[in-house]
């Protein structure tokens, strides 16, 4: 069986998997699932999933959607356990990769001042970029993403999913 190749994986396909609006982010994963690919993402990933799960899930309960109004509902103890179910669950499906070999990466300051280098040069978000210099300190060359703006990176292999 031939090894595994490194993939970095973006927020988006993950958000795509959680609201099902994807199936082929949703067969991606499946990859990952079955030790098809050794595949990986950054803490930095994880908050992104998980701040807009939480803001998917508010929006559930409010009229209106800002970060105050969420900051606001969430003061509640009834309104946090609904709010919070569907992005709990979600990182139940995050540690049940991890069972399959799927690691997720530190963001270290040394990657965030890369990050600021990598923006400016490319024209990225410093989000995007930190993806990029997290990938290049780790050797990986190959990441799973939406976002097209990774086209503008010739050092790395960009998979539309």
């Amino acid at each position: 069986m031939p090894t595994p190749w490194a993939i970095f994986i973006d927020a988006n396909i993950f958000l795509h998997h959680a609201f099902d609006v994807n199936p082929d982010s949703v067969e991606f994963l499946k990859r990952v699932e079955s030790n098809d690919l050794k595949a990986y993402t950054s803490a930095l990933v994880i908050e992104e999933i998980t701040f807009k799960l939480m803001m998917q899930s508010a929006s559930n309960f409010l009229e209106k959607i800002t970060l105050q109004t969420v900051k606001t509902f969430l003061k509640d103890d009834e309104n946090r356990k609904r709010v919070f179910k569907p992005v709990e669950e979600y990182r139940e499906y995050i540690n049940y990769l991890k069972d399959f070999g799927f690691t997720i990466l530190d963001l270290t300051d040394r990657d965030m001042a890369l990050a600021i280098q990598k923006a400016r040069t490319y024209g990225l978000i410093t989000a995007d970029a930190a993806h990029i210099a997290i990938m290049e300190r780790k050797g990986i060359t190959h990441i799973a993403s939406s976002d097209s703006d990774f086209k503008a990176i010739s050092s790395i292999t960009f998979m539309v999913t």
